[in-house]
């Protein structure tokens, strides 16, 4: 299905030259094409897509999920128009258009489209059978606040002196020289003599030196923002108008969770909702719903619920954890499908043939059946944050002149699989010192954008981190092998992304993965075959075992911070980045070292995928590595600091002597286990190694140069399942005296 732009016509106007018909899809409205975004129709004519007072709702289609509804703060949800039901409206922008033959340059206004865009200089259509078509100019100017306007040409060539720009004694003419197409070498000649090249435009500072500042244009509304712009002019851009930057779409997403009421009637209350709401105030509600009931043969009762749902979507609007929370408790425990809606069953982690699960995963359902809708309710420029700490009413007013109780919406049905990790291991990881020295360094990152953007600090979740990266290298794996593109694929992360604020659903930790578009792909239930027993189980453990190394590494996993606002770590589009349309949060928030640790330190990942097989079929010998304890030292005799001396025999270096020294008198006086020194770890094999100091019950391990070095040399892991290692002479003893108390 697509709609069709037509070039003008904005509330309902109509425009005789603007019957030309452009196809656009769907889809294409919530997200690359949405509201106040530019769309390339041909090599000549570029519009914007104008806003929701100019569509025509007659023939629009209702989008049943009256909890998303009530969620963004609307009545309805209406579907985009289809090629059948009517035109997008749209306006022409930008209004500065050149001839690419002789560069003179002609200004447009929004709705000047009664003249085709054809060159009027005559000595340029000398000899030619027809004049040359004018080309749009491709740079423009885009305000944070998300005002946009034309490149300010007279303004820039002339200063403060500056005539408007249909003056008939200042035709520009576009040159560029040398052949090149950077901003540099285009030049603007005026006929009056003055002149300028682009040079330099892109600098905010050179748009404040010319007097320009932002006017608060909204084209895609025909007017100026009644409430003004109040961005520094230094926040101002000069970018290339088929940027990404120039428009993200600000849409929420929802899984329509099962209802008791059929849609049929769902769909007749939403479209009588008007006249019912009228003769309730005649005090002829029933006579209203019986007659309304009958004309669409439906059943009395359940349209009365449909009505009184719709009528209370104002009350009790819920929090988005909350409106998650609804949605994971739904995934996690599906027991009560319904067909053409949600159809799911949940496994149990142990019905996979798989430890790494086990251990790692509380269960997976699989859902047959999945209906997703998409709703938009704004758009941003220069950055897709802009909105965040905003409601959704404060963000839909830039979606139409006045306050409207709809929005557009689309609703696609598909198939997913959901994975819950278990809370008690996200626990345990996320307090561990490395992790938390390693996490410091992207919460500074979200620390300075945030500030840099005047919002307020956010405290992101770990846990997020692990969850989000994670959803990632699936998606990754299940395109790789099943066939699925990346691009087909969505995540939606059910975690607390922040936790700071009321808002906590500490015991949500889970992932979905599905497919849902209006066309063919993920239909026939692959998605759903790749999350059964005997397939998952390799999906997924070779999808963590590709992160463990990336071929960006080792500047990839060593690095301090790139991706947008540097708020990932390890992550690039070599390992763990994924197109955007597939990520909730643009690629940010990613690190795969959290994940599955960094080449230094294991340690650091929730995950230990070290001693997995290469067939992805569970655990080696490498990881369930036993240790003998009984034929260990016993260095309990005498005081805590006494038996950490003992093992002063075994140091390769100063700086393993002072490890061991250190941790012998941070541990004394403290109620502590006793370490055994060289306690001997084998597999099932031949092999084995001994490690310097270790701990039983707490499953501790200290390895020295020497230890390590057996580790390496028997094949073992140097940190094996199950364990929670240090290296003598580059950890902090500290970290083991925490280690300890927190297992103990």
């Amino acid at each position: 299905m697509a709609g069709r732009t037509g070039r003008g016509g904005y509330g309902g106007k109509e425009k005789k030259a603007g019957s030309t018909k452009y196809p656009l899809r769907m889809g294409q409205l919530l997200g690359a094409y949405s509201i106040g975004s530019i769309y390339p129709c041909d090599a000549h004519t570029t519009v914007m897509i104008a806003g929701l007072d100019g569509f025509n709702t007659k023939n629009m289609q209702d989008v049943l999920d009256l909890r998303l509804a009530k969620h963004i703060g609307v009545k309805r949800l209406l579907a985009p128009p289809s090629e059948d039901e009517g035109f997008v409206p749209s306006v022409r922008f930008p209004g500065w258009l050149y001839c690419p033959k002789c560069g003179r340059m002609r200004h447009y206004s929004l709705f000047d489209t009664a003249k085709a865009p054809y060159c009027n200089n005559p000595d340029c259509s000398k000899g030619m059978r027809f004049k040359p078509k004018l080309v749009p100019e491709r740079f423009i100017v885009v305000c944070p606040e998300g005002h946009i306007d034309e490149f300010p040409i007279m303004q820039w060539v002339h200063g403060d002196d500056c005539p408007s720009p249909g003056d008939p004694k200042h035709v520009i003419t576009r040159r560029t020289r040398g052949g090149s197409a950077v901003m540099g070498d285009i030049v603007y000649r005026c006929s009056c003599g003055r002149s300028r090249s682009l040079s330099g435009a892109s600098s905010p500072d050179m748009l404040v030196k010319v007097g320009y500042s932002c006017g608060a244009r909204q084209p895609w509304l025909d007017r100026r923002d009644p409430s003004g712009c109040t961005a520094d002019p230094h926040d101002l851009r000069v970018v290339q108008m088929g940027g990404t930057n120039v428009c993200y779409s600000d849409t929420v997403s929802s899984v329509l969770i099962p209802d008791s009421l059929d849609p049929k009637v769902k769909a007749l209350a939403s479209k009588n909702y008007e006249r019912l709401a009228e003769m309730e105030s005649k005090g002829m509600l029933d006579l209203g719903i019986q007659m309304v009931a009958e004309t669409g043969g439906q059943d009395a009762e359940a349209l009365r619920v449909a009505y009184d749902r719709i009528k209370s979507e104002g009350d009790d609007v819920l929090s988005e954890g909350d409106y998650l929370h609804e949605e994971y408790l739904t995934l996690r425990n599906p027991m009560e499908p319904k067909k053409g809606e949600f159809v799911g069953h949940w496994l149990d982690a142990s019905e996979y043939d798989s430890p790494l699960m086990d251990e790692y995963l509380t269960g997976v359902s699989l859902i047959d059946t999945l209906t997703v809708t998409r709703a938009l309710v704004g758009f941003s420029r220069l950055s897709p944050d802009v909105n965040a700490e905003q409601s959704f009413a404060v963000r839909r007013r830039t979606l139409s002149r006045r306050p409207l109780d709809w929005t557009l919406a689309i609703q696609t049905t598909g198939e997913g699989i959901f994975i819950e990790l278990d809370g008690e291991r996200l626990s345990e990881w996320r307090e561990r010192p490395q992790v938390k020295r390693r996490f410091s360094e992207m919460q500074r990152h979200l620390d300075e954008s945030t500030k840099a953007r005047r919002q307020s600090p956010k405290v992101l979740n770990p846990d997020y981190v692990a969850i989000h990266t994670l959803a990632h290298l699936l998606t990754l794996g299940i395109s790789e092998v099943c066939g699925y593109s990346a691009a087909s694929l969505r995540e939606r992360i059910y975690c607390d992304k922040y936790l700071d604020g009321n808002d906590r659903h500490d015991d949500m930790h889970g992932l979905l993965v599905y497919t849902a578009s209006d066309s063919s792909d993920g239909s026939l239930g692959g998605l759903v075959r790749s999350g059964t027993p005997g397939r998952l189980e390799g999906i997924l453990l070779g999808a963590l075992r590709k992160a463990l190394w990336c071929s960006g590494d080792p500047v990839c996993i060593e690095s301090h911070g790139q991706g947008p606002d540097s708020c990932n770590l390890a992550a690039c589009y070599s390992c763990a980045l994924v197109p955007e349309t597939s990520c909730e949060t643009g690629n940010k928030y990613l690190d795969r070292g959290l994940l599955v640790g960094t080449l230094d330190d294991r340690g650091v990942g929730l995950i230990d995928v070290r001693g997995t097989d290469a067939e992805g079929e569970g655990y080696d010998g490498t990881s369930r590595l036993s240790a003998d304890f009984e034929s260990a030292t016993d260095l309990s005799g005498s005081g805590f600091a006494r038996a950490c001396s003992l093992a002063l025999g075994l140091c390769a270096s100063e700086a393993e002597r002072d490890f061991v020294t250190r941790l012998g008198q941070m541990g004394e006086g403290r109620r502590l286990s006793y370490p055994r020194m060289e306690v001997t770890f084998f597999d099932e094999g031949d092999e084995e190694a001994d490690a310097m100091l270790a701990w039983e019950e707490e499953r501790i391990i200290v390895l020295g140069e020497r230890a390590t070095r057996e580790f390496e040399d028997a094949g073992f892991s140097l940190h094996p399942a199950g364990w929670e290692t240090f290296f003598a002479g580059t950890d902090d003893p500290a970290e083991v005296i925490d280690a300890l108390e927190r297992r103990s």
